[in-house]
């Protein structure tokens, strides 16, 4: 009561009255209403007065209501909106009151992003009458920090501050705006006015979406479904406009919601149909073997982006499915994980490309992303081996280019290079041509280099015409991001071009050149394929078919028996990825919401891809194995022995 006594009383002495308490008795009737309501529903204000100027609203009405839909605008944080409003105001009635009050709303908006000497200058020269409150208050608030800022006599800005505080009482926005900004100018009886303020934090677009949000998950569906049509009549071209029309589509089917559902985006026919049978069957077993919590509804998802993420709709707001695996590929995934986003559906991901986690809190990436990949094998590179320069071959596509990217931005990362870098032909069978250039082998640049051997080769009584430029290497290892047969064949050209690789060497002197790779290059005809070029090659992975591992062990017998294969690393990753989120799922029950909160604390024992919970990233933390070729099979990296040091027998 004391608090509204003091504002009612400066108001009196100000002589105009609040617009949230008591409006012009001159002020149409819609926007007197506006003004009471928008301090606890903006949008629902902003839609009064747009809606009325659609309808048609009197001549002498239109200015007034104009003027308001644009600072209703403008405290929702919509300034394009709101300017465009104040601009057609001074235009369109250059003779009426309103066009003062337009002007100074005009900068009030361009004071958010830059508070000149023209706009001061304005703030100052405009009066008050006819202007809305809430405009007030927020001129009076800059007006008393460029006051304060600058040395104004004390009085003057005493005088600025109780304007701020009286004006800006009409709405919660302004008061939290005066309380933050010109909290060290407040007399103690304007802080404790203002202290029993709710704070109002972040943006009303943000706000009114939560609103929907929130009304969907306590299963109040009309209420859901008006907030979220609210939230589309004001701001029909948010990035958020897409999640509150998917709101209103759950809200009209009930918001049906399944315990233990999981809808399960995988191609199960075209190029890709048999890698996707292959992890159903996968994920299938992984239930089974766990007492067959999750109920699966699958979808072939062997479409494009566009066709999946219709399919993706169908298992959320048809099927009820509380969480979704998948998809598996890149063209897919990252489209496909914004959609999820935008439906609150939790989304595992299963493609090791694109960038899924980046759209939002209910992504999580369940498979082995490039970039974990890429780090693992530059800190075993880096931290390991002391490796500081680094070259690159890679395939002229999107692939090859992102990798090649993610791997220069790590080693810079880690303090070393990458010297050169080099791109060939992803259609090619031969690989010459870039090993020449990888090597600099240019005849022309290197003239004298050649002239000098040719005529050594001569003084030995060898053929001059079989001489050929040995490589330039200025790095300690050479990275190739490609598949195992492409890999083994780009190994053996360097070979051809006197690169020492694998266990080959084009003359005794020469050091050995490390080859690096990805999970790609994890396949048993890897060796066979590359041969001696390939010895010694070192590469990432999550999984290894190792017998001496008990957890490893287990898993592969029980998937041959069931099967009658041997996984892969697909499979493993599959087999942990429907683990962990058949946890969440369990936990959560049918909550959407909480299934999501849940996935982030979801542990399993015994991770047979290398990793048993996800990381704050939301992809699973897992320690890669180091993998190398010895012999004549893919094993574990183990660190070189020593030589004894000397005067010790071996």
């Amino acid at each position: 009561m004391l608090r509204t006594a003091r504002l009612l009383f400066a108001s009196l002495l100000l002589g105009f009255s609040c617009a949230a308490r008591k409006p012009p008795p001159a002020a149409p009737a819609v926007v007197v209403q506006a003004a009471a309501l928008g301090p606890t529903d903006r949008l629902a204000a902003i839609r009064s007065l747009e809606e009325a100027l659609t309808d048609g609203v009197s001549a002498e009405d239109k200015p007034w209501v104009m003027l308001n839909a644009g600072e209703q605008r403008r405290l929702a944080g919509d300034n394009s909106v709101a300017r465009a409003w104040f601009e057609r105001v001074a235009a369109e009635y250059p003779t009426h009151p309103t066009k003062s009050a337009a002007i100074l709303g005009m900068a009030l908006v361009d004071a958010d992003s830059s508070l000149s000497g023209n706009i001061a200058a304005t703030l100052q020269l405009m009066g008050d009458v006819g202007v809305p409150d809430s405009m007030n208050g927020d001129r009076y608030r800059l007006l008393a920090r460029i006051a304060a800022d600058e040395g104004t006599p004390p009085a003057k800005v005493r005088d600025y501050v109780r304007k701020a505080v009286t004006y800006g009482a009409s709405d919660a926005t302004v008061e939290a705006r005066v309380q933050y900004s010109l909290s060290d100018l407040l007399a103690e009886s304007q802080k404790q006015d203002l202290d029993e303020l709710p704070v109002v934090a972040g943006r009303l677009e943000e706000d009114a979406l939560k609103a929907a949000r929130d009304a969907l998950r306590a299963h109040n569906l009309s209420e859901a479904t008006r907030l979220a049509q609210s939230f589309l009549d004001v701001y029909p071209d948010s990035p958020q406009a897409r999640e509150a029309g998917y709101i209103q589509r759950r809200a009209a089917n009930g918001d049906k919601t399944v315990a233990g559902r999981v809808g399960v985006l995988l191609p199960m026919s075209g190029t890709y149909g048999a890698v996707g049978k292959g992890i159903r069957e996968v994920i299938e077993l992984a239930n089974d073997r766990s007492g067959n919590k999750l109920s699966f509804v699958y979808e072939d998802a062997s479409g494009d982006a566009k066709a999946v993420v219709k399919q993706l709709e169908k298992l959320v707001i048809d099927q009820g499915c509380v969480a979704i695996m998948g998809p598996l590929l890149k063209e897919q995934v990252d489209e496909v994980a914004t959609a999820a986003q935008a439906l609150g559906a939790p989304l595992l991901a299963l493609s090791q490309s694109g960038t899924p986690t980046a759209a939002g809190s209910f992504i999580y990436q369940g498979f082995l992303p490039l970039e974990q990949q890429v780090d693992a094998l530059l800190d075993f590179g880096v931290k390991e081996r002391g490796w500081k320069s680094f070259a690159i071959l890679h395939p002229d596509t999107a692939y090859g280019q992102s990798v090649r990217d993610l791997f220069v931005a790590g080693a810079q990362k880690r303090g070393a290079k990458v010297v050169r870098s080099i791109e060939y032909d992803d259609e090619a069978n031969e690989f010459l041509a870039p090993a020449r250039a990888l090597g600099g082998k240019d005849p022309k640049a290197r003239s004298a280099e050649l002239y000098r051997l040719k005529a050594e080769a001569r003084a030995k009584g060898q053929d001059d015409s079989k001489v050929v430029l040995p490589p330039q290497v200025d790095y300690d290892a050479i990275f190739i991001p490609d598949s195992f047969r492409r890999a083994a064949l780009v190994a053996s050209s360097l070979a051809y071009e006197e690169f020492p690789v694998g266990s080959f060497r084009p003359n005794r002197y020469a050091q050995a050149i490390p080859l690096l790779g990805l999970n790609g290059w994890n396949h048993p005809k890897m060796v066979e394929a590359g041969g001696q070029y390939v010895r010694g090659a070192i590469f990432v992975d999550a999984f290894l078919p190792d017998r001496n591992d008990v957890a490893v062990e287990t898993f592969m017998r029980d998937y041959e028996d069931a099967l009658r294969r041997q996984p892969g690393v697909v499979d493993a990753l599959a087999w942990d990825a429907t683990r962990l989120l058949q946890t969440a799922v369990v936990a959560g029950g049918p909550d959407r919401v909480a299934i999501r909160d849940e996935l982030s604390k979801a542990v399993i024992r015994d991770p047979i891809a290398g990793g048993s919970r996800f990381g704050d990233d939301r992809e699973v933390a897992r320690k890669l194995l180091i993998l190398t070729i010895s012999g004549d099979r893919i094993r574990r990296w183990t660190p070189p022995e020593e030589p004894p040091p000397d005067g010790m027998p071996e």
